[in-house]
């Protein structure tokens, strides 16, 4: 194969090499295998009532954050103002939170002298790097089994505000306003009928009928997720956010700039070292009053912090998610496919070019879809046949017509964060982060080394967002830029008690 490469993979244990052919859709790729963790503690006081969200009014005119009365105004005062902020990684997490700190800065009383300075780093331009770059784009506030995920109903709220902005400036990042989840055993009916009971605005019950005449599925039913409920193409979607983003800044008299931060290692034909390289250790952060990491798996992979068997830094996994783009022509098969998404565990959905071919009178014109998505743990990933063989045995169902007669087109690859599954679910990554005594060692001018990770007095995390990006990526950007401007991340527990379930 001439695309064959010799890819590095790296383990918290040190590094192996394994030579690993790829087709030249795949590229190249880097991932680490987690050591096991310990189970995290959970909090012994939880949030009153599941998935009952009561937004608080402000009793304090400085704090941007929704508080209640019986909260100390003097400890939620900004201890130092911030003024001056990098931001670690721009996909979900990342603009979530550039956006919510501007949002902040533009209703805050206190007038900052030169305004909110903040500046992303990546390793690629907005939309194009990461697993928020080829994630799927459903958005919805519920399980595999139809039961309302944690925070559901006020993260779904907040995401579709900032989607409603992004479209603002990228309309086609609204690619359809509905998505079917698909009944394939008795069980999942019995499940997602008692979805469309308990939330009705959200749901609709469909009968095996209406399924198979409106989407031309195989299926015992499903539900229609609506209101709200919708399929987003996110690269377009992080590029609206981001002008959306650079119009709050100049209100605001403040600025927010983008700079891609590349590595040698990033090319597949040079990769002479042993070891992940960090590609932000060289930049000085110290001019910086904040620090935000939100660079998804990046954070592990690239070192930004310690990472390996003794000092675990949260209870997470690295997963591989790898999809196929299809695509499907009606002139050649004489069959028509619905450009809606549907879902059972692995998922069908339109790409915007096939959803701006609806209702065109050029059959000739290709159809273009997503599978998705793989969920690999292991070291060396599955090859683009076995890839294939997974998606299909898991989504024909969904679109017999496409795998009969699409074509694959490309593969995808990304590699998200997923944290262990605690008393409410798998739940993101937030607060302050601080390095443990002993986890690091004092260079020669008494400075805090810690190999080339990255440290900072005032740094801060934002990861294990995994499959469930853009439901929660702006709720909890919320939450956490509001903890940054109060300097002080109990700001936080006034949404979700158990928010430090992860230290």
């Amino acid at each position: 194969n001439p695309g064959a490469r010799q890819i590095q993979f790296m383990s918290s244990m040190g590094s192996r090499n394994y030579n690993h052919h790829l087709t030249r859709a795949m590229g190249a790729f880097c991932c680490i295998s987690m050591p096991g963790f310990v189970r995290c503690r959970l909090p012994q006081k939880n949030p009153s009532g599941e998935n009952v969200y009561q937004p608080k009014a402000p009793n304090n005119k400085r704090s941007i954050s929704m508080m209640s009365g019986n909260v100390n105004e003097d400890k939620l005062q900004p201890q130092t103002q911030s003024e001056n902020i990098a931001i670690i990684g721009g996909g979900l997490a990342g603009l979530s939170v550039a956006y919510h700190l501007l949002d902040a800065s533009n209703n805050s009383q206190d007038n900052l002298s030169n305004g909110l300075q903040i500046k992303i780093y990546d390793k690629a331009k907005v939309g194009e790097g990461g697993a928020s770059s080829v994630a799927g784009g459903l958005l919805h506030p519920f399980s595999p089994r139809g039961k309302l995920i944690h925070f559901g109903l006020p993260a779904l709220e907040q995401s579709n505000l900032l989607v409603e902005k992004a479209a603002i400036y990228q309309p086609l990042c609204l690619i359809r306003p509905q998505l079917y989840r698909i009944a394939l055993t008795l069980a999942n009916v019995s499940q997602l009928q008692e979805t469309a009971a308990k939330y009705p605005d959200l749901a609709k019950w469909m009968s095996q009928e209406e399924i198979s005449t409106k989407l031309g599925a195989q299926s015992m039913g499903g539900l229609e997720l609506r209101n709200g409920c919708r399929v987003v193409d996110v690269p377009l979607y992080l590029k609206g956010l981001w002008e959306e983003c650079n119009k709050k800044a100049g209100e605001a008299n403040g600025s927010i700039t983008w700079e891609v931060i590349r590595s040698t290692q990033e090319d597949p034909d040079n990769y002479p070292s042993t070891k992940r390289h960090n590609p932000f250790s060289a930049m000085d952060f110290s001019k910086y009053d904040t620090v935000v990491l939100s660079a998804g798996s990046g954070i592990l992979t690239d070192n930004l912090i310690k990472c390996d068997e003794e000092h675990p830094p949260f209870p997470v996994h690295l997963v591989r998610g790898q999809s196929m783009e299809m695509s499907f022509s009606q002139r050649e098969s004489n069959e028509s496919i619905v450009n809606e998404a549907m879902l059972c565990g692995k998922y069908i959905s339109p790409l915007q070019s096939s959803a701006v071919l609806e209702g065109s009178n050029e059959p000739n014109k290709r159809q273009k879809f997503v599978v998705g998505a793989s969920h690999e743990f292991q070291e060396i990933p599955l090859t683009p046949s076995e890839l294939a063989d997974e998606l299909k045995s898991r989504s024909y169902s969904l679109s017999p017509h496409l795998w009969d007669n699409g074509t694959i087109d490309r593969l995808t690859m990304g590699v998200r964060v997923q944290s262990h599954r605690g008393k409410f679910g798998r739940m993101p990554i937030i607060g302050r982060y601080s390095m443990l005594e002993g986890q690091y060692e004092t260079a020669a001018d008494g400075s805090a080394k810690y190999d080339d990770s990255i440290v900072h007095p005032n740094l801060w995390i934002f990861t294990g967002l995994s499959s469930r990006g853009m439901i929660y990526h702006a709720l909890f950007g919320k939450w956490l830029a509001d903890a940054i401007v109060n300097n002080n991340e109990e700001v936080v527990r006034e949404h979700f008690d158990g928010f430090d379930w992860w230290k």
